[in-house]
Formats: structure tokens, C-alpha cells, sequence
């Protein structure tokens, strides 16, 4: 086992991926259109056919985050990071392994959008907020397809360190010392570290969650239906009881992780904070719904919450930072 077995391993999801996220991509694309009609025409043939479409997308994700789990596992079995003997005074491990976990790089969005298609399927008898809520899914799965597939180049930085890591050990590489400590740092506090395997997907599940929140406020501003309220609250409540504990476990591991740099400034964190207090104050605000007019401002608040958590979530991409693929 080794590195052309971990070759081998992702040739072969590249194979089996492409077409189950093309099926994704087309069934999301009917979902879309039915979605669209249960909006204008009212019609509950469109409605069933929207669920069946949703049915079968989630479906569809669950099969490629399998298929995605078991390159996952041929890393870990085939790729070993043996450490030069010079280094292995310094480094407290003679080798590792690669227990990367199936939220990072191009997994990031999979994965959301794969929480928030199983989280929709928990409101399908509300045919009117479903309708906006397979929209918003069909949006997700394009957006997967076209900026974030998982299966085309599969993990590109995963992958790029540890061909630069065979390559230098097939060469003979002095800088292969440099390249062990910079490897060791990634594999002991990212890749394998225990708040990696729980901080992220709490966080893309409190998303998942707020998705059916945010449906349900745009419904608010159209209708004052005590139904609507209640399903918005609902989910902000499972929402931000994960987004909250998400964010406290995020807090040793940059300390462990981080401890040199000024971590606390980071553009991501920073806006997370605010999207917490928005969410804060959108629970706050349901406390005085019935007076005056709280109902609307209780629903424009859910509407900038989730505005906060797009925009929170593209910080990784646009502005340069410690969790920002961005370069300074």
C-alpha cells in the first residue's frame, strides 16, 4: 500500500462521482422547476413531484458522501508520513496517517448542502415554505456543481501535499525536513485533531437548520400566520444552540493550533460573532413578537441572520485570513 494505491483511489472516485453529481445537478434542476410552479400555480401534482425530487437528491448526496468517506479511508491506509530519524527527536511520532475528515476544501459546501436537503425533508407538509426552501436547495446543488465539486480534483491541497511529499522522498530532497515539520503541524492540529472532527460539522448542521428559518421568515413578511413564527423558532433554536456550541469548541483548538498568531482578529471569527449576536437578537426579539410591529421586524431580523451567515461563510474565499483560502 502506498502512493500509486492512493492514486489509484482517486482516479477511481473521480470515475464514480461524476455521475452521481450529475444526477444531483439534474434532479435538483426538476426540483427547481417544480418548486417554481407550486409558487405561481398551486397545484399539488407540483408539490409531489418537488418532494420526490428531494427525495432522491438527498438520496443522491448520502451516496457521494459514502463514496466520498471511502477515499477518506484509502488515505488513511495508504498514504504514511514516515519522518526522516533526524527529525524524530524533534517530532514526537515516528509516522502518521492522514485522518482528514469530509468537511474540508471543496467538501465544505457538499456537505451543507447535504444537511440542508435531510433538514427540509423534516417540514415537507408546508407546501408553501417548501416551495421556497427547494429553491434554495436547487441554488446549493448548482453552486456545488459548478464551484465546489468534490469529485472533480478531489481535496487539490490534501492531494498536492502528499505528492510533494513522495516526490521529495523519492528524490532524496534536503527540503524534505522542512516539508515533515510543516506536514506535522497540519496532520496533529487539522487534519487529525478532535475539534476538527467536531467544530465544522456542528457549524454546517446550526447552518442546515437556519436554511428552513430563514424560509419561514420570508413567509412572515407575506402572511401573519402564527404557523410560520413558530417554524422559524423552532429551527433558530436548534440552529443556534449548535452554532453556539460550535463556536466554544472552536476556542481551544485555536488556542492549541494558533497560539503564536493573533487568531482573534481573523475576518471569519469576527464575523461569526456577528451573525451569533444577529441570531441573539432575533431570539430576543420573538420574546415581544404580538406588540406593535415586532412580527415584521422579528422577520427582517431571521432574513439578515442568514444574510450574515452567507456572508460569513464566503469570508473564507474573499478576504485573507487564518481560515481564508486567500493568501495575504
Amino acid at each position: 500500500m502506498g502512493y500509486a494505491e492512493y492514486l489509484g483511489a482517486r482516479e477511481f472516485l473521480e470515475m464514480v462521482g461524476r455521475p452521481i453529481i450529475t444526477y444531483i445537478l439534474i434532479i435538483s434542476l426538476f426540483q427547481g422547476i417544480f418548486s417554481i410552479l407550486c409558487l405561481l400555480r398551486k397545484d399539488n401534482r407540483y408539490f409531489d413531484y418537488l418532494i420526490k425530487c428531494l427525495y432522491i437528491s438527498t438520496g443522491l448526496y448520502f451516496i457521494g458522501f459514502l463514496t466520498l468517506a471511502w477515499l477518506h479511508i484509502q488515505i488513511y491506509n495508504t498514504v504514511l508520513i514516515e519522518y526522516p530519524a533526524a527529525l524524530r527527536q524533534m517530532i514526537p511520532v515516528e509516522n502518521s496517517r492522514i485522518a482528514a475528515p469530509l468537511w474540508i476544501e471543496s467538501e465544505k459546501l457538499y456537505f451543507w448542502a447535504m444537511c440542508a436537503c435531510a433538514f427540509s425533508l423534516t417540514v415537507k407538509k408546508r407546501k408553501d415554505i417548501m416551495a421556497l426552501i427547494g429553491i434554495i436547495l436547487s441554488i446549493f446543488s448548482l453552486t456545488v456543481y459548478f464551484f465546489s465539486n468534490p469529485f472533480k480534483d478531489p481535496l487539490p491541497i490534501v492531494n498536492s501535499e502528499i505528492t510533494r511529499w513522495y516526490a521529495a522522498l523519492s528524490s532524496g530532497d534536503m527540503g524534505i525536513f522542512q516539508l515533515a515539520g510543516t506536514l506535522y503541524g497540519r496532520v496533529t492540529y487539522y487534519y487529525n485533531s478532535t475539534y476538527m472532527w467536531t467544530h465544522p460539522p456542528m457549524l454546517f448542521l446550526a447552518y442546515a437548520s437556519l436554511i428552513i428559518t430563514f424560509a419561514a421568515c420570508v413567509y412572515m413578511l407575506f402572511k401573519k400566520d402564527k404557523l410560520y413564527e413558530e417554524i422559524a423558532y423552532s429551527y433558530a433554536k436548534i440552529g443556534y444552540i449548535l452554532l453556539t456550541t460550535g463556536m466554544l469548541m472552536g476556542y481551544p483548538w485555536a488556542v492549541e493550533a494558533w497560539k503564536d498568531s493573533a487568531w482573534w482578529w481573523d475576518p471569519k471569527i469576527s464575523g461569526s460573532i456577528m451573525m451569533w449576536v444577529l441570531y441573539s437578537a432575533y431570539l430576543h426579539s420573538r420574546i415581544y413578537i404580538s406588540k406593535g410591529k415586532m412580527w415584521r421586524t422579528t422577520a427582517y431580523l431571521g432574513i439578515l441572520c442568514f444574510a450574515s451567515l452567507v456572508f460569513t461563510y464566503l469570508l473564507t474565499y474573499i478576504v485573507p485570513g487564518i481560515h481564508s483560502v486567500v493568501q495575504p
